[in-house]
């Protein structure tokens, strides 16, 4: 699934295959089911920019942070223009509690991701968790404002708890 893109790629069908089973077994909670998935995917494939997010979001849901990170790293360098890379990785950082390294991170993320909110709620998160309220008021402020539909997670995020009290 691709959550900040929709531009289709051209896979062989059984990678193709592989993608949709991973994300099946992934929003059905068989994290291990999906990873069996990717596994399968031939060598050629494996570092294309799908392939490479779609074990990244695996990861995420097993709470491997520093492989999710790593492999979030090499997705930038391999593939600079897919800013979910740089999403990932920074939400990687921010889950190990390294929410300075995560705002240096999204940072550098590429300029349209600026326009989606993303970027503006994860500030708030890592302002909230680096215990700058006001400026994590600031960036949910402004991410609501680019997306209304982001108050409604705001105000479930347990890293934005602190702004709701």
């Amino acid at each position: 699934m691709l959550y900040l893109t929709q531009k289709p790629r051209l896979h062989t069908t059984e990678t193709h295959r592989a993608l949709r089973a991973a994300d099946g077994y992934l929003y059905l909670g068989l994290v291990d089911d999906a990873l069996g998935e990717l596994n399968r995917i031939q060598k050629p494939e494996r570092d294309d920019s799908d392939v490479l997010l779609s074990r990244i979001r695996v990861l995420l849901h097993m709470k491997k942070w520093t492989s999710a990170e790593a492999l979030s790293g090499r997705g930038e360098k391999l593939h600079p223009q897919e800013g979910e890379f740089t999403v990932q990785r920074a939400f990687a950082l921010h889950q190990m509690k390294k929410s300075a390294a995560a705002e240096q991170a999204i940072m550098a993320a590429p300029e349209w991701i600026r326009r989606t909110g993303i970027l503006h709620y994860n500030l708030a998160c890592y302002q909230a968790r680096l215990g700058d309220i006001s400026q994590a008021r600031e960036c949910i402020d402004a991410a609501i404002q680019m997306n209304a539909g982001i108050k409604k997670n705001a105000r479930l995020d347990p890293d934005l708890q602190a702004l709701w009290n």
